[in-house]
């Protein structure tokens, strides 16, 4: 009877620290996102992997002087700018939207960003992050009394945009992303011009202190247009405090929208046909009072 008893009394006891090294081992293994691959949601001119945290609203300004090819005579092309706006939100983890507008072709656009895929390490490892961004633009130039066609049809002023991001935060510093790139114009300039057009973008970041990286981005058109068209590029610095993200750089392109920049690059750094610029962003917190940081 006492060997019952104490059977009946250690063998809860025995369960509950089996029940305890299980809980144990599944903390330890659990699965954690990588987090900051790249300071803001663009590299230079290019999207980035991340996106505003949910509840989170960006503001951002993207700010590009002309070209600095006449030097002192117009200050390095600061008498010149173009400028776009866009309101980026985080709706969750893995979704974010928002809307801009660009004063280089007078283009409105509403785009969608989604983290299909997260780089992670524990029980469900991922070596990458995966995201797919899509944007929709309306060019609303006036156009000239002899452009009967586009007038006549506002599908023609249309183009689309899609990418697919696949980024690795390979250690604390280095960032790396490619970024294989669909563009489509409903309209062309000459019949023979194509409506698709196919890049393939690269793009790093290399974090050189806590508040400040070095960031690099680089398009370039596949086929035939790799020759007539100019290699969209773009070198800058990030620098990060409190809620600002402020990217100082130099780039090959004054429009600071993805088509402008990856496939209407008007310069050349084998010339002195360069266009400095920066992007300054503001992160906003919706609809709670915990203040968040992304």
């Amino acid at each position: 009877m006492k060997q019952f008893l104490l059977l009946f009394l250690f063998v809860p006891l025995f369960s509950q620290e089996e029940d305890l090294l299980d809980l144990l081992n599944d903390e330890e293994i659990k699965t954690e996102f990588v987090q900051a691959s790249f300071k803001g949601t663009r590299v230079v001119n290019a999207q980035s992997i991340e996106i505003p945290k949910p509840k989170i609203l960006q503001f951002m300004i993207q700010h590009r002087f002309g070209s600095i090819e006449n030097g002192f005579y117009d200050l390095f092309g600061t008498d010149y700018a173009s400028i776009r706006y866009d309101l980026h939100y985080g709706y969750s983890d893995k979704i974010s939207f928002g809307a801009g507008r660009s004063s280089y072709n007078k283009i409105y656009d509403i785009f969608f960003k989604t983290k299909l895929l997260r780089q992670s390490s524990g029980k469900s490892s991922l070596p990458i992050t995966i995201v797919l961004y899509n944007s929709i633009g309306i060019n609303s130039q006036k156009k000239a009394e002899n452009d009967i066609a586009i007038k006549e049809n506002f599908a023609n002023r249309i183009l689309y945009i899609n990418q697919i991001i696949i980024g690795r935060k390979f250690n604390r510093k280095l960032s790396l992303e490619v970024l294989p790139t669909y563009i489509h114009r409903n309209l062309v300039p000459k019949k023979s011009d194509s409506h698709s057009l196919i890049s393939f973008g690269f793009a790093g970041r290399y974090k050189l202190s806590n508040r400040v990286s070095l960031n690099l981005d680089y398009f370039l058109p596949i086929g035939e247009r790799a020759d007539l068209f100019n290699h969209g590029t773009g070198i800058g610095i990030d620098y990060e405090t409190g809620g600002h993200v402020f990217q100082i750089m130099i780039s090959t392109s004054q429009g600071p929208y993805e088509y402008t920049f990856i496939e209407n690059s008007t310069g050349s750094f084998n010339s002195s046909t360069l266009y400095l610029g920066f992007n300054i962003s503001r992160a906003f917190t919706l609809g709670s009072n915990k203040k968040e940081e992304w």
